[in-house]
């Protein structure tokens, strides 16, 4: 069972790491949910769709720790060139330590989604992933990726949507509002809209996907726990309801009977070469 003394972050917070006591912990939130059944499949059907293979650019962006820039370099043509870029200092710092030894052409700067230091058309593709629903002003983002990707280049998105977020549990009533309070935090209708935002800034031949990715009682426990400690402070949800909650979870996971999950799209457009 898990322990219920581990202090869980707020995984809304992602738009500013650098601000936490300890940013860690959301490098830590990233290795646990990009390992859930479900998101290595978008993770590869995005990299597909991009064509990635043998493309000789390819940009990141928030690409947190930077295993994903390392997986767009491997797929490039060997004189090929990766960069990832994210707002955060302590996710930059990761990546660049845990991309020293791969021998690959990567690299990581700091700086703004809605501000991308590059030139027009820099890149052959260009992704990002989990991260728009953390970004204030999407439609500059998306326009900035578009920008700088090439001609007949892709640009591609990987976003979850946590208004189809399911979970088998007796009480249905509190996932409701956990799920309610978790959608708050974040721009909880984001992976809907990409389609259109990719439209509107221009881009053709846009395909979406939907995956489900399954999770289990730890990552629900990552989701959620704070949402439950900030609801527990309503008469109606005590300490020993949000108790009896996550024992429900952790017996349903010990059980092999845990069933819970969450949508996530993938989006890729062309942008077009006739403008």
């Amino acid at each position: 069972m898990t322990d219920t003394n581990v202090h869980f972050p707020d995984v809304s917070r992602f738009s500013a790491v650098d601000d936490i006591e300890d940013p860690q912990q959301l490098i830590d939130v990233l290795d646990v949910a990009k390992h859930l059944p479900g998101f290595g499949a978008a993770k590869t059907q995005l990299l597909d769709r991009l064509g990635a293979d043998g493309a000789s650019s390819a940009l990141d962006v928030g690409c947190g720790y930077g295993a994903d820039v390392i997986a767009l370099a491997q797929r490039l043509k060997p004189d090929g060139r990766a960069i990832g870029i994210d707002a955060s200092e302590s996710m930059i710092a990761e990546a660049q330590r845990r991309a020293a030894d791969s021998g690959l052409n990567v690299e990581f700067l700091v700086t703004d989604a809605v501000a991308l230091p590059f030139e027009d058309s820099a890149f052959d593709l260009c992704r990002i992933e989990t991260v728009l629903q953390h970004v204030a002003d999407t439609e500059r983002a998306v326009a900035e990726m578009v920008r700088v990707t090439r001609p007949g280049g892709r640009v591609g998105a990987l976003e979850l949507d946590p208004g189809t977020m399911y979970i088998d549990h007796p009480d249905v009533e509190l996932f409701d509002e956990l799920r309610d309070s978790f959608i708050g935090s974040v721009v909880g209708s984001m992976a809907r809209r990409v389609p259109r935002l990719f439209a509107e800034a221009g881009l053709i031949d846009v395909q979406t996907d939907a995956h489900v990715i399954t999770g289990n009682s730890y990552a629900y426990r990552l989701m959620l726990a704070h949402h439950l400690d900030q609801l527990c402070d309503r008469p109606e949800v005590t300490a020993e309801r949000a108790r009896r909650w996550w024992d429900t979870l952790d017996a349903a996971a010990e059980s092999g009977h845990f069933t819970g999950g969450i949508t996530g799209f993938v989006v890729v457009g062309t942008v077009n070469s006739e403008e």
